[in-house]
């Protein structure tokens, strides 16, 4: 059966007459007399008794309006669920970052797309960058962020960018580089220096910047996450050159902590990112939209 002409079948049954249903459905009183006429053919029994202008319901009609209570729910909620999914109001959505943007501006991002879908259930994994890339490449998750990746990982990723920032030096407040308006590699070679490791994707950029200004690159202590660098630093070991969203978040987050430009600057680039044979769901597309405002706001407290 037409699940339309149970809907019309059903407003006449509550409003007991077809003007009253034409009324309370919006349409006019001869489309639901047509559709009354139409249903009581599918069916082959009638379903109302016309006395004049008034219809009384058969016993059959009675049981047909009772039975079909809870198939008419569920054409209803599942009606209601796809409003809800154009809406982009339920669902799901994964998403894996590297620690520079997954503990800096991530949260608000997210925060702000739940504000939005307060029914959107939210998979959220910090990763590191290699790690991001096998995750979204065996579409284990959504959306990815990362920076610093490589440009020929475009054969295999969609990479939209969606910022570029600066690496910075990050000091105590006492230190006495936190005086300077710009540091370069042999003011940094008089002090303990908290290295990446080699085998990240920042380490490389730093470790060329003090070749280039022929400074031998001595580290202190080598730590594998940027996050982890700035810990240190606040904790008086030493100072550290890392990129501009760990070095805001730990200080904004511990205090105690002086930015200041490095010279050369060294320029690194965040991507969102996202399987090459599949195109990301709107609700990744709104995330990465919260993301640039939310960096946008993270940068102006720069």
């Amino acid at each position: 059966m037409n699940l339309r002409l149970i809907e019309i079948f059903r407003a006449v049954m509550q409003s007991h007459t077809t003007v009253g249903a034409a009324r309370a459905l919006q349409i006019s009183q001869p489309a639901v007399s047509s559709a009354i006429r139409q249903l009581e053919s599918q069916v082959g029994f009638t379903l109302f008794d016309r006395v004049g202008n008034r219809l009384s319901a058969t016993e059959e009609a009675k049981i047909l309006f009772r039975d079909s209570e809870s198939i008419f729910l569920l054409s209803k909620a599942l009606n209601h669920t796809v409003e809800e999914l154009k809406n982009e109001r339920l669902g799901q959505l994964r998403i894996v970052a590297t620690p520079q943007l997954g503990h800096s501006v991530l949260p608000a991002a997210i925060n702000d797309l739940l504000k939005q879908r307060p029914k959107v259930k939210v998979f959220f994994d910090v990763r590191r960058s290699y790690n991001v890339v096998e995750i979204i490449e065996s579409r284990a998750a959504d959306i990815g962020f990362a920076i610093a990746l490589e440009p020929e990982l475009e054969q295999k990723l969609h990479m939209l960018p969606v910022a570029r920032v600066e690496m910075v030096c990050l000091a105590p407040t006492d230190h006495p580089l936190a005086r300077r308006k710009s540091v370069t590699p042999q003011d940094i070679s008089a002090y303990p220096l908290i290295g990446l490791e080699l085998g990240s994707r920042l380490s490389p950029l730093v470790l060329n910047a003090f070749k280039q200004a022929g400074t031998p690159y001595r580290t202190a202590v080598e730590v594998r996450y940027s996050e982890t660098a700035c810990l240190l630093a606040q904790a008086g070991v030493g100072v550290t050159v890392v990129d501009l969203f760990s070095a805001m978040a730990q200080a904004r987050h511990g205090g105690g902590l002086k930015l200041i430009p490095f010279k050369p600057t060294i320029e690194v680039e965040a991507f969102a990112v996202s399987a090459k044979n599949r195109v990301p769901s709107r609700l990744a597309l709104l995330l990465v939209e919260e993301t640039q405002k939310s960096i946008r706001r993270f940068r102006s407290l720069a």
